[in-house]
């Protein structure tokens, strides 16, 4: 019984997985944005990267200071309780106010690939059709590792919601059963999303 009921679940994932496959193809929204990042010139992105070097500036400093606020919280409410409970409840605070401070300050002053690519072409000798030449190239293949990173990513939650949905399938304790069937829906959603997300 036990080997009919895996032979189903088997079956089940294989026809998941196929349609996971089918769905990354290129849709005709898809194309259109294609060909508009095939199109864009070295004026337009230096532009582009300009305003978002000004977003990011604002937003790794809200990052930098709701972190600091979080950091200072987290120390005076550890110093004000005797409960140890408390005082752990304080210390992930503090923890999250640092790693938050940490992350404003990465947004702010190194932000995304595209700054990095901006900031490299700036500094070349390159006219401004060499550098939309190079653009064209970079873009398409920045697109190609997208889409195999977005099917690594659905598949791997595919395979974990798959393996802990069986598990729970299985699993005689209630609790446990629903804790795994509560992981194994996440990752199902997970993969969902990372298989229409373009």
């Amino acid at each position: 019984m036990l080997k009919r009921f895996m032979c189903n679940w088997a079956g089940r994932f294989s026809l998941m997985l196929l349609l996971v496959m089918a769905m990354m193809r290129v849709t005709p929204a898809q194309a259109a944005e294609d060909s508009r990042i095939d199109s864009v010139k070295w004026e337009q992105f230096a532009q582009e990267v300009e305003t978002q070097k000004e977003r990011d500036y604002k937003n790794g400093l809200s990052y930098i200071i709701s972190g600091s606020l979080a950091l200072a919280g987290g120390i005076w409410g550890a110093n004000i309780t005797e409960d140890n409970a408390e005082k752990g409840v304080y210390t992930v605070f503090q923890t999250i106010g640092i790693a938050s401070v940490g992350y404003g300050a990465y947004v702010w002053k190194i932000g995304g690939e595209e700054r990095s690519v901006y900031q490299t072409l700036q500094n070349t000798r390159f006219t401004n059709e060499q550098k939309s030449h190079f653009l064209k190239s970079y873009n398409t293949e920045r697109k190609d590792r997208e889409r195999r990173d977005r099917l690594i990513r659905a598949l791997t939650h595919g395979l974990i919601a798959g393996l802990n949905i069986y598990t729970a399938s299985i699993q005689k304790n209630d609790g446990i059963k629903t804790g795994l069937y509560f992981i194994g829906g996440v990752n199902l959603l997970a993969a969902i999303s990372f298989t229409f997300e373009f």
